[in-house]
């Protein structure tokens, strides 16, 4: 049987672990994120047998949003001969509810893993059955991102160019999101190009950034001295940290080492903030930017693999 979780199911969903080589959601963790409204009864999801739950899967949201936006853990007992194929039939339940409720897209499937997954063949047999599983639920596209930190022991990034930065109403963000988005090196702003279009896209993206915590009143529309526009940052968090959440430098910029102001922007006003620890992550594939975290005394945490539909 697949199921949603009930009230009365807490006691099983915090008890069911599983020590191994990809991220995985702990009891405090699950916790905290319901008591946030991130995570909600009726968005984890059981597999069990003659009443013994033998599968879990946690999915997770803003706490304002209406359906959830990301699969964050996919556990299943090692007694199961078959990972994939259970796990496939608990996440094709779960879709067919998410649907009916009212959701238009699948949400996606991360799933962490250490920075050198590549080299652990354990690792390497955990991802394969979950990507597999995600496959089989609609999740075809796969894209590798790299987790970064930075903490007040690094050196701050100190800026070489002086730029103007001022404040922006939610239409001119909007107006941003879509501007930046042209010739984006990121998976998914392409994806979502491609699916919505621009104007659908920057909708999208400014939504779901409002829905994160932390300081609207931090974002920025950044100008060159001359006055034109070079871009823009945000600089917001995430359920835990700090973080790099969007920074855009758009077409006739890019080039010229303005990413690097950016970050260096972003990093500095978290730091004034007293911020403990600011965290940022970009795809495998996109050079500009992991260079420019390399450079501003990041380093590599951790990778995210990221399956989507």
């Amino acid at each position: 049987m697949f199921r949603p979780s009930i009230s009365a199911d807490l006691g099983t969903i915090l008890t069911f672990a599983a020590a191994g080589p990809v991220g995985w959601i702990d009891a405090g963790r699950y916790r905290r994120e319901l008591a946030t409204n991130n995570y909600r009864d009726h968005w984890t999801w059981i597999a069990e047998v003659n009443g013994v739950p033998i599968a879990r899967a946690i999915w997770w949201a803003p706490s304002g949003a209406n359906h959830p936006a990301a699969l964050d853990c996919l556990l299943v007992k090692p007694s199961v001969r078959e990972p994939e194929e259970l796990a496939a039939g608990l996440l094709k339940a779960a879709h067919v509810a998410f649907k009916a409720a009212g959701a238009t897209v699948l949400p996606d499937y991360t799933i962490d893993v250490a920075v050198g997954w590549h080299e652990d063949p354990r690792a390497r047999e955990a991802v394969a059955w979950r990507r597999g599983a995600a496959q089989s639920a609609g999740l075809k596209s796969f894209i590798e991102r790299v987790n970064f930190e930075w903490t007040p022991g690094n050196v701050l990034p100190v800026p070489a160019h002086e730029l103007d930065y001022r404040s922006g109403t939610d239409q001119e963000f909007k107006d941003a999101f879509a501007r930046a988005a042209e010739g984006s090196l990121d998976a998914q702003t392409k994806r979502n190009l491609a699916v919505m279009g621009p104007d659908g896209q920057a909708q999208d993206d400014l939504d779901f950034y409002l829905c994160l915590p932390g300081d609207r009143a931090a974002w920025r529309l950044a100008f060159l001295p001359s006055g034109a526009p070079l871009g823009f940052i945000i600089p917001t968090r995430t359920a835990y940290d700090a973080s790099v959440s969007y920074l855009g430098v758009y077409p006739g910029q890019r080039g010229r080492g303005y990413i690097h102001e950016l970050l260096g922007e972003i990093t500095r006003v978290h730091a004034a903030s007293g911020a403990p620890r600011i965290v940022g992550t970009t795809d495998l594939a996109n050079a500009p930017m992991l260079a420019a975290f390399e450079r501003a005394g990041y380093r590599i945490i951790k990778r995210r693999l990221v399956l989507t539909a």
